[in-house]
């Protein structure tokens, strides 16, 4: 008796979903085409009155926030193998021990209205910390992993820690 009750609830729809609507109310009848089907607005706030709890201003401001994104592409649709992001390549230089190094923002931007010291520091650049150097490296392939040799390169100080007890390459000289 119990089970017969219970599979004729389960069969019993609710009338009314709020997630999903009766395309009669949304769709006039007398539209017929692809073309103005796109035009009509489908929004599921369309049918709500100026009563209404829902503020159109909050409305408006969701619509337009941009939330960024990490453009990693697991899989390329020809290898298979996951992709570089040139943006990365591009803005960050990746030292020999693994660091992660970049040039400090808005390094070209209104010249004309910074001081001279300022000008200085903009150009020194700046190390990245533990969490983007693994975020980066998630970003890049192993080819950009690897340690690449420059004649003259200016990051030449910089490949080596010398600072650690375990990265350190030449003997520390005590006085």
């Amino acid at each position: 008796m119990f089970r017969c009750a219970t599979s004729v609830l389960r069969n019993i729809r609710p009338l009314t979903i709020p997630y999903f609507y009766n395309a009669a109310k949304i769709i006039p009848s007398e539209v017929r085409s692809f073309s103005t089907l796109n035009s009509i607005n489908t929004s599921p706030f369309t049918n709500l009155r100026n009563g209404s709890l829902i503020n159109k201003q909050i409305l408006d401001i969701s619509n337009n926030l941009v939330v960024p994104v990490r453009t990693v592409t697991k899989f390329s649709l020809k290898s298979g193998k996951r992709k570089t992001v040139k943006a990365v390549v591009k803005r960050f230089f990746r030292l020999h021990w693994g660091g992660w190094i970049r040039t400090k923002i808005g390094k070209h931007k209104k010249m004309w209205k910074k001081s001279p010291p300022q000008k200085r520091r903009l150009r020194q650049h700046v190390f990245c910390n533990g969490t983007q150097n693994k975020l980066l490296d998630k970003m890049v392939t192993r080819y950009w992993k690897k340690p690449k040799y420059y004649v003259e390169d200016p990051y030449a100080p910089y490949h080596t820690r010398e600072e650690f007890p375990i990265t350190r390459k030449k003997p520390r000289h005590e006085f």
